[in-house]
């Protein structure tokens, strides 16, 4: 039987595992371990994981935003889901279910896609999502 649940330290190999398979960070599992720990720790950011018996087929993280000059909102920082386990609504059901969680606490969700991945793009747009707005995001080093 598959379930949402929130996501445990137990997890965190499971978690690193699938974010590497779709190009996130190849930071060492030290470093990935405790900025997951940081995550679970943290009072404004959730990270629940679908399982289906042992098995994590996917992971969403969902924080709080605050901005001074506009409302709070849901972000979705992360989403991703085992390519085995593609297109047969996982990442649909973590979506809901972070948007449950984004209702239940009065707010609208929002969730940023890199323009290189047209099918995140579609993924979205499909389950209810719509555009806002484009923006460019600058870096500056440490």
């Amino acid at each position: 039987m598959s379930q949402i649940s929130e996501a445990q330290k137990t997890d965190c190999e499971a978690i690193i595992e699938l974010s590497l398979g779709l190009g996130y960070d190849t930071v060492s599992q030290e470093v990935a371990i405790g900025r997951i720990n940081e995550i679970l720790k943290s009072e404004i950011d959730n990270l629940w994981v679908y399982k289906e018996g042992d098995q994590i087929m996917g992971w969403i993280h969902v924080f709080k935003a605050k901005r001074v000059a506009s409302a709070s909102f849901a972000e979705i920082g992360g989403l991703v889901v085992s390519p085995i386990y593609r297109r047969q609504g996982v990442g649909k059901r973590l979506v809901e279910y972070a948007l449950q969680w984004a209702k239940a606490n009065n707010l609208k969700t929002r969730v940023r896609c890199n323009t290189k991945r047209s099918d995140t793009h579609n993924f979205y747009r499909a389950i209810g999502f719509s555009i806002s707005k484009s923006q460019h995001i600058f870096e500056a080093g440490l």
